[in-house]
């Protein structure tokens, strides 16, 4: 598996290169996943443009890199990456925590981005009762961690469909539970320290203007409420939206029309960097 060297350790990735002239689209996991959650999307997406998976700091293949992952540090690891690659531009899509990461790395290096897409992700920082159950994450992870994940999860998916996908979902805890302890901590610490990053939908650095942002939402998301998703989603800065009749997986539980839609905004910023 590739690999580069960052502060000390190793970013674990893959890059998909193919011959389209397209620009690359880079796909960033959320918390308790890694580039594997793409797998089943990866063929679609792979006929129209190169693409490139990546383990983010404490998830997957890449070790921890201290106590605390914020998602500036996350950022910085990914600029690193697509850096070495020379993506420049791409597109970005970021699946929650990895929506956070994109919504960073828009702020500090917008400048490589064609666009940016929040998939079942939002802007706005933790809530006050969101960071203590951050707090009380962090506390059960410490005295258990393979119970937090058997627990946290199966709550992400709409309980509608948990049944029909539940190989999946076993899958899924199964790759999580190979986690480190201190990666699930590091990520959790750094979700909760988040700022508020509204203001790049609402006026977004110079070249996504004309691309703009893609927002994917989930109309039963538990993790980021749909009501929520609609007092932002229709920010100046947003000009490509996806409502999705699922949960916050919706990678999962809505193959076919996360693929479908990811790909109709992948061709559309290609339309507008033509």
């Amino acid at each position: 598996m590739p690999y580069l060297d960052f502060h000390g350790a190793s970013i674990h990735y893959e890059f998909h290169s193919t011959d389209s002239v397209h620009p690359p689209l880079v796909l960033v996991h959320g918390f308790l996943e890694d580039k594997r959650m793409w797998e089943n999307l990866l063929p679609q997406w792979t006929a129209y443009g190169s693409v490139l998976t990546v383990d983010l700091p404490g998830h997957g293949a890449t070790p921890s890199f201290g106590y605390e992952h914020s998602m500036e540090f996350m950022a910085d690891a990914l600029y690193a990456l697509t850096s070495f690659l020379k993506l420049k531009p791409f597109l970005l899509l970021g699946h929650s925590m990895g929506g956070y990461v994109g919504l960073e790395y828009a702020v500090h290096y917008s400048d490589q981005l064609a666009s940016l897409g929040l998939f079942f992700s939002t802007p706005e920082p933790d809530s006050t009762e969101r960071k203590i159950m951050r707090d009380r994450s962090v506390a059960l992870v410490k005295q258990n961690k393979n119970t937090f994940i058997r627990a946290s999860i199966p709550q992400l998916f709409d309980p509608n469909t948990r049944e029909a996908i539940k190989s999946d979902i076993d899958a899924l805890i199964a790759r999580a539970l190979q986690m480190e302890t201190q990666g699930v901590i590091a990520a959790l610490h750094g979700m909760k320290k988040r700022v508020d990053r509204s203001s790049v939908l609402y006026t977004p650095p110079d070249n996504l203007k004309k691309s703009g942002i893609a927002v994917f939402a989930g109309v039963y998301d538990t993790v980021v409420p749909f009501d929520q998703v609609k007092q932002w989603w229709e920010a100046p800065g947003v000009t490509f939206r996806y409502e999705s009749p699922h949960g916050h997986m919706g990678h999962m539980s809505d193959h076919e029309g996360c693929a479908n839609a990811v790909l109709e905004w992948w061709r559309s910023v290609t339309k507008t960097k033509a």
